[in-house]
């Protein structure tokens, strides 16, 4: 019999796999929603789950498990003004129905 010993680590991990998950799945169902009631639902939850992502992130940080490298600040400056385009284009759009 395999006896799988499972340490805070690997609890952390799973924790944060699933919570990614969710948020996801929250992502996904938003997008497929068409009723506004259903979508704020969606949208509260998609919030929480984020932040409880986050917690289990922080946790994992603070005991050393996840390790995550600074990004040089060019990078971080690149990406906002990557983000910031994307999002005057999109907004340019029109949708005809």
């Amino acid at each position: 019999m395999n006896t799988a010993t499972f340490t805070e680590k690997d609890y952390l991990q799973e924790m944060l796999n699933l919570e990614k998950t969710i948020v996801k799945t929250y992502g996904e169902m938003i997008t497929e929603s068409a009723c506004p009631q259903l979508r704020t639902l969606l949208n509260r939850n998609f919030d929480e789950a984020g932040e409880i992502q986050f917690n289990v992130y922080t946790a994992m940080a603070d005991k050393g498990y996840y390790k995550v490298k600074p990004a040089p600040m060019q990078d971080i400056t690149e990406a906002k003004t990557a983000a910031d385009t994307f999002k005057q284009e999109i907004s340019k759009l029109k949708v005809e129905s």
